[in-house]
């Protein structure tokens, strides 16, 4: 399955109430699930983003409707990127 990486960044709005992170984490996993989405890892992080998430996910149409689901509630923005494992990567430059 492919892999994404998700690079948060809490909007104001995200700010307010830190107590309920707990529980939006909750409410982002099971959105992931209801995808078919496994969060693989989630980092806390400095400087310029605020978390950081590692998903294996069906497709990418996936990732967009978690994305976009998440989006609508205005706590975050988030940039998500594709990831391949490196020894993939090598193969398909090897081809070249």
């Amino acid at each position: 399955m492919p892999h994404f990486i998700r690079l948060v960044k809490f909007t104001d709005k995200g700010l307010t109430e830190p107590i309920l992170f707990k529980s939006r984490t909750a409410e982002f996993r099971e959105g992931a699930r209801k995808q078919g989405i496994k969060v693989i890892a989630e980092y806390a992080t400095l400087g310029r983003y605020d978390l950081v998430s590692i998903l294996e996910a069906p497709d990418l149409k996936s990732v967009m409707k978690l994305s976009v689901s998440q989006a609508l509630k205005g706590r975050t923005r988030v940039e998500t990127l594709t990831a391949i494992p490196a020894d993939e990567f090598q193969s398909i430059v090897e081809e070249i």
